[in-house]
């Protein structure tokens, strides 16, 4: 039984929006800080850098453990958990006195941040049609892609006025905003006469032996890390290699992310009428010619700001449809396990990523050809899965995992 009033559908896309997106600010709002954060404490650019990797980690790790609690506990009470964890680790990282403190910090946040990114779309899952949840997917979608363009803008005007310890103070407050929203508006979800959940360890060996869930699963990993490195070196190019400040840094860093909102935009409007995989389709093409202008651009123009920004527009736009379509496909089959194979899913996603940043970390040496060649060959990696399980699409999903014990 719901332990408060359902809200209604306007009020659920608002706090869906904030449950997914906390962890993804917490991604974003301290990205033009991080030359600063690398000077107040004694710390080398490759350091800091190592921070986003390991909050990959935490999400990874936050994704395997949450989707299993939340089929056996349910989504709430998993929910408030989660988030509790992610106001304490951002005061930690406020008041990290070195490196090592706010890595371990960061861990941390991740892990408990990382639990709305999964819960919330289990729960769209759990309460709307399919044709709904495409139109709720796709507009989490756009606020994510709305993150990368507010966050970093307000992360520095934060750091410019008050340091950039402030950023993880407003962190923490956004944290306890989400708290406080889910204590007073967040029902229970998971459905009341769902079957007997699996053993994880079986049902986790089942999923990795399904090509319908690696299809999506996979794809969606390896389309994240077509924009990842551009995440992740983006603040050390072009502030100490080009000379943008903070924030025109920022300002910079949101005109190339906001192709990520045209992209999930087109998601929302075309994915009811020609389905996940046609958009899948697209996706790859256009993420295979941004790719690959960046790599040329880059290697020729290095030091040129459009060499840059202009192809990951392009590769924006596609991940922007990539990401949603590949959620939207592997919610549907997994009924009363949905919080698992959602949590399998992320988890994947998140461990590909992390491999991706630790790759990025070791290859770093402040020039830009690390991002350009991560790039195309992640773009690669995505054209290749979605072609190679192509004849997956087609297979129709099961009603339950359950009914293949």
């Amino acid at each position: 039984m719901p332990t408060t009033t359902s809200p209604p559908l306007w009020a659920w896309s608002a706090i869906l929006l904030l449950l997914v997106c906390l962890s993804r600010i917490g991604i974003d709002m301290y990205l033009p800080s991080l030359p600063a954060m690398a000077d107040a404490l004694h710390a080398s650019d490759a350091q800091l850098q190592l921070t986003l990797s390991v909050f990959l980690a935490g999400s990874a790790a936050s994704m395997l453990v949450c989707g299993p609690l939340i089929d056996r506990y349910g989504r709430r009470p998993v929910l408030l958990a989660g988030t509790a964890i992610y106001v304490l680790a951002s005061i930690a990282c406020a008041c990290a006195p070195d490196a090592p403190v706010l890595i371990a910090a960061r861990l941390l946040q991740a892990f408990g941040g990382c639990s709305g990114t999964i819960i919330g779309r289990v729960m769209v899952r759990d309460r709307f049609d399919p044709a709904t949840q495409a139109r709720m997917l796709g507009r989490i979608s756009m606020g994510m892609g709305l993150s990368p363009i507010v966050a970093p803008l307000a992360g520095s005007v934060l750091d410019a006025a008050f340091g950039w310890r402030a950023v993880f103070g407003v962190l923490s407050g956004l944290g306890l905003l989400s708290l406080a929203v889910i204590a007073a508006y967040v029902p229970e979800t998971r459905p009341g006469k769902a079957a007997p959940a699996q053993p994880v360890p079986a049902l986790y060996r089942r999923l990795l032996r399904d090509w319908y869930f690696l299809r999506y699963a996979l794809a969606i990993g390896f389309v994240y890390c077509t924009y990842f490195p551009f995440i992740a070196e983006s603040s050390v190019l072009l502030q100490r290699g080009m000379g943008l400040s903070p924030l025109a840094y920022a300002l910079v860093f949101a005109l190339t992310v906001s192709g990520y909102i045209a992209g999930s935009t087109l998601f929302r409007r075309w994915a009811p009428r020609h389905g996940p995989d046609r958009m899948l389709a697209l996706a790859v093409a256009l993420n295979l010619a941004g790719a690959a202008s960046l790599l040329v651009a880059g290697s020729l123009a290095p030091q040129q700001l459009a060499s840059l920004v202009a192809p990951m527009l392009l590769v924006m736009v596609s991940v922007g449809m990539a990401i949603p379509a590949c959620q939207l496909a592997v919610l549907q089959p997994y009924g009363a396990q949905a919080g698992s194979a959602s949590g399998l899913f992320f988890f994947i996603q998140m461990a590909i990523t992390s491999a991706c940043g630790a790759l990025l970390a070791a290859l770093s040496d402040g020039s830009a050809q690390p991002l350009l060649w991560i790039t195309a060959g992640a773009s690669a990696a995505f054209a290749a899965v979605i072609l190679a399980t192509r004849d997956q699409a087609a297979v129709p999903a099961l009603t339950t995992i359950t009914s293949r014990s």
